[in-house]
C-alpha cells in the first residue's frame, strides 16, 4: 500500500510539471496567493483580520473551490479540509468531526451559518441532512480546528465551522442550475437578486433534490441476522425542498441591516432497529419514513460609532421538527447577541459581547417501552453569556497577545468559564508563528440529562428472565472539559507557494462514560430493567499535526495538498467515539485548460477508522480507503456552463462510517452527474 501511494504521488507530480509547461496564460485562476492569504476571516477573533495573521488553525473553503468541486451539499464541500474527518453514513447521514470524537451524534463541533447556531438541543450535534442553502450563495466556509469556546461558547470544543453567505449586492440578477445523475437523481436551484432602491438589495432562492439509496451490504452485519434482514426494506433515498431569501439595507454610510429567512422540508427513508422483548433476536428490524421541516428568521444591525468603535445586534429564531416512526423531536430557539468592538490607544483592540438564548424542546416517544424522558416531555432552558477579548500589540506590527474568555450560565451545570490566550509573532513579511492555550467545555444535552433509551435486551436464561438494559441521563452529569495546546507556523512568500502547519496536544477530562445504575425488579418475572447511567469518569488525550500547502504553478494551474496525523490515547470505557483516522491526505488540482474549460481533480486517502458498534457493545474497525473525484466544466457561452462530475472513482464501494446506534451500515460507491448553470 505504501509503495502504491508513493508511486501515485510521484506520477501526480510529473503530471503537474508536464502540464505547467503547456498551460496557457489566458484563463487565470481567480485569486493570487497574496489575495488568498489576505482573505478576511472573522471566526478566530470575531473581528475581521487577514487569514495569514490569524492565530489559529484555520482553513477557508472559498466559493470558487466549492464551484470547481461541484459540491452539492455542505458536507461535500468540507471533505478535504485538513484535520476534519468527513464520512458519509448513508444517502442522507454524515459524520463530521475535528481531531477525533466523530460520529452521527458528534457533540464537540460548533456549526454556524451567518451567526446562527445549527444544532439539535436533544444531543448538541448537527443533523447535517437538513442544513443546506444554495451552494452558489456561499461566500466562504471558515473552519477552525481546535477549541474556540472563548469566542463562540460551549460545544466549540474541537472546532468551529462557520458558513458565511454572500451579501445580496454580490448576487444581483438571475442564476439557475439543473442536474441529474445516478445517486444525484435530480436537483435544481434558482436564485434572483434585485436592487429595490439605492440602499436596498435582496435575493430569493429555491432549491430541491432527489437522491438515490446507497447499497446495503449484508456482509457488514452479523451473519445470524441475514435471514431477518431479507424481509426489511433497505431504502435510504430522500427528497429535500428549501427556499428563502435575504435583504441587505445600507441605512447610512456607517449603518447596515440585513434580514434573512429559510424554510425546508425533507422526506427520508431509513432502516433501523430497536430492542425488542420478542425471541429469538430480541431486536426489531424495521423501515420507516423520516419527515423533517424547519424555518428560521435572522437579523443583524451594525453601526460604526467612529473609526475606532463599532457595535452590532444580532437576533434569530429557529424552529426544527423531526418525526420518526418511534419518536418526534421539536425545538424552538430564540437568540439575541450584542457585540461591541473598539480600539483603545495604539495597542488595544477590544471586543466584548453579551448574549441570551432560550430553547424550548420536546421529545415525544410513541413507544414508551423504547424511549422515555422525564415529565414533562418538554423542557425550557436558558443560556446567558458574556465574552471579553483584548488583542494587545506588544511590539508594533510584529507581536500580538490576545487574552479572551467566555462566561456562561446554563441550566444544566450553572456557571462556566472558558479562557483562551493566543500569541501571534510576525517574524518577517514571509513567516508567522502563533501559539494558543485554551480551556473549553461541552455542556450536557437533553440526552444526558433526562432521556432514557432501551438500548439492549439480554435474552432470558435458566437463572434469569429477560433483562432490559436502559441507557439513562442523569442530572448529575457534568460538563466535559478540554485543555488544548497549539503551535502553528505559516510561510507566505511573495512567490507562488505557501505552507501552513499546526501541532496540537489535547487533554480531555470528565468525558462521558456509563456505569451500572439501579435494577428494577418490579416487573419480575416477566423481565428486569437494568439502568446504565451517564457519568463523567473518562479521560484521555490526543496529539497530532496538520499540514496544508498551496502551490500556484501558473496563472492556470494550482495544487493544494492537505495532510493530518493524529494519535489518540483513551481507555476502553468511552460512551462515544474518540478516535480519528490516524492519517488523512488529499491532493487537489485546479487547472484551466482553456478560456472556457477547467478541470478539478481530487485524490484523497483516509486511514482505518475505529467506531463504536451498535448499542456501544464493542468496537469496529472500518478499513482505510482512497478515492478520486474529477470535475470538468465548460463555459459554452459567457452565461451558460455545462459540467460533469465523477465522485469516489477508482475504488470499489466501501464503508466510510457506521452510525453509533439503531442505523444499518451502507457503502459509498462511485457516482456521476451532469449539471447546467445559467446566469442572467
Amino acid at each position: 500500500m505504501l509503495k502504491l501511494k508513493v508511486t501515485f504521488l510521484a506520477t501526480l507530480f510529473v503530471f503537474i510539471v508536464s502540464f505547467t509547461a503547456i498551460a496557457t496564460e489566458s484563463n487565470s485562476l481567480d485569486l493570487s496567493l497574496q489575495e488568498l492569504m489576505n482573505v478576511e476571516v472573522t471566526s478566530v477573533s470575531k473581528q475581521k483580520q487577514p487569514l495569514s495573521n490569524s492565530p489559529a488553525a484555520i482553513y477557508v473553503v472559498t466559493s470558487e473551490s466549492i464551484r470547481r468541486s461541484g459540491a452539492t451539499s455542505i458536507p461535500q464541500a468540507l471533505r478535504d479540509v485538513p484535520g476534519l474527518h468527513v464520512a458519509q453514513i448513508d444517502s442522507q447521514k454524515w459524520a463530521i468531526g475535528s481531531r477525533g470524537f466523530n460520529g452521527r451524534y458528534n457533540n464537540k463541533l460548533l456549526v454556524l451559518m451567518d451567526g446562527r447556531t445549527l444544532y439539535s438541543p436533544a444531543f448538541s450535534g448537527v443533523y447535517w441532512e437538513v442544513q443546506d442553502t444554495l451552494m452558489a450563495d456561499i461566500e466562504r466556509i471558515e473552519v477552525i480546528r481546535g477549541p474556540s469556546a472563548a469566542m463562540w461558547g460551549a460545544n466549540a470544543v474541537n472546532g468551529v465551522i462557520n458558513i458565511i453567505t454572500k451579501h445580496t449586492a454580490d448576487t444581483l440578477g438571475g442564476y439557475a442550475e439543473l442536474g441529474a445523475g445516478d445517486y444525484e437523481q435530480g436537483f435544481a436551484g434558482f436564485r434572483y437578486g434585485s436592487t429595490l432602491s439605492d440602499k436596498v438589495t435582496s435575493r430569493i432562492y429555491l432549491k430541491g433534490h432527489e437522491r438515490d439509496s446507497f447499497e446495503f451490504y449484508q456482509s457488514d452485519v452479523d451473519s445470524s441476522l441475514h435471514s431477518v434482514l431479507d424481509s426489511v426494506s433497505k431504502d435510504n433515498s430522500w427528497q429535500h425542498l428549501q427556499f428563502g431569501g435575504r435583504v441587505d439595507i445600507q441605512l447610512e454610510t456607517d449603518t447596515s441591516l440585513f434580514f434573512s429567512s429559510d424554510y425546508y422540508t425533507t422526506q427520508m427513508q431509513q432502516a433501523s432497529n430497536i430492542a425488542s422483548p420478542e425471541a429469538p433476536l430480541y431486536r426489531e428490524f424495521y423501515s420507516d419514513e423520516v419527515s423533517s421541516d424547519g424555518f428560521n428568521l435572522l437579523s443583524k444591525y451594525t453601526k460604526a460609532l467612529s473609526a475606532t468603535s463599532e457595535y452590532s445586534v444580532q437576533t434569530y429564531y429557529d424552529y426544527a421538527s423531526r418525526k420518526e416512526d418511534r419518536y418526534d423531536i421539536r425545538s424552538d430557539t430564540f437568540d439575541i447577541d450584542f457585540q461591541h468592538q473598539l480600539i483603545v490607544g495604539q495597542n488595544h483592540n477590544i471586543v466584548w459581547e453579551l448574549g441570551y438564548r432560550y430553547i424550548q424542546d420536546e421529545v415525544d416517544s410513541r413507544l414508551r417501552t423504547f424511549l422515555t424522558s422525564s415529565e414533562p416531555n418538554q423542557t425550557n432552558t436558558d443560556l446567558w453569556s458574556a465574552f471579553l477579548s483584548d488583542e494587545i500589540m506588544l511590539i508594533k506590527d510584529e507581536l500580538w497577545l490576545t487574552l479572551s474568555s467566555r462566561f456562561e450560565h446554563n441550566d444544566y451545570t450553572g456557571f462556566e468559564v472558558q479562557p483562551n490566550i493566543r500569541l501571534m509573532w510576525q517574524l518577517d513579511a514571509k513567516n508567522n508563528v502563533w501559539t494558543s492555550i485554551a480551556r473549553a467545555i461541552r455542556t450536557p444535552s437533553r440526552l444526558e440529562d433526562n432521556i432514557s433509551v432501551n438500548a439492549l435486551n439480554v435474552p432470558p436464561s435458566d437463572v434469569s428472565p429477560l433483562v432490559k438494559v436502559w441507557v439513562s441521563g442523569s442530572d448529575n452529569f457534568e460538563s466535559e472539559e478540554i485543555i488544548s495546546y497549539e503551535v502553528g507556523y505559516r510561510f507566505i512568500p511573495v512567490s507562488q507557494w505557501s505552507f501552513d502547519t499546526t501541532v496540537f496536544y489535547n487533554d480531555y477530562d470528565k468525558l462521558r462514560s456509563t456505569s451500572i445504575g439501579e435494577t428494577d425488579f418490579s416487573t419480575f418475572p416477566n423481565y428486569i430493567s437494568q439502568d446504565t447511567v451517564f457519568e463523567n469518569n473518562y479521560d484521555g488525550y490526543n496529539y497530532g499535526i496538520e499540514l496544508s500547502s498551496l502551490w500556484i504553478a501558473s496563472d492556470t494551474l494550482q495544487l493544494r495538498v492537505n495532510y493530518s496525523f493524529i494519535k489518540s490515547e483513551f481507555g476502553d470505557n468511552s460512551a462515544q467515539n474518540t478516535d480519528a483516522p490516524e492519517h488523512m491526505l488529499s491532493t487537489i488540482i485546479d487547472w484551466n485548460i482553456t478560456d472556457d474549460i477547467d478541470v478539478n481533480f481530487v485524490w484523497r486517502f483516509v486511514d482505518d477508522t475505529i467506531v463504536i458498534s451498535e448499542n456501544n457493545t464493542s468496537e469496529k474497525t472500518i478499513d482505510s480507503y482512497n478515492s478520486v473525484d474529477i470535475g470538468l466544466s465548460w463555459g459554452i457561452i459567457p452565461d451558460v456552463t455545462l459540467s460533469a462530475y465523477g465522485k469516489n472513482l477508482l475504488h470499489p464501494t466501501h464503508l466510510e462510517y457506521e452510525g453509533e446506534s439503531l442505523q444499518f451500515p451502507y457503502r459509498v460507491g462511485p457516482s456521476y452527474y451532469v449539471k447546467a448553470t445559467l446566469t442572467f
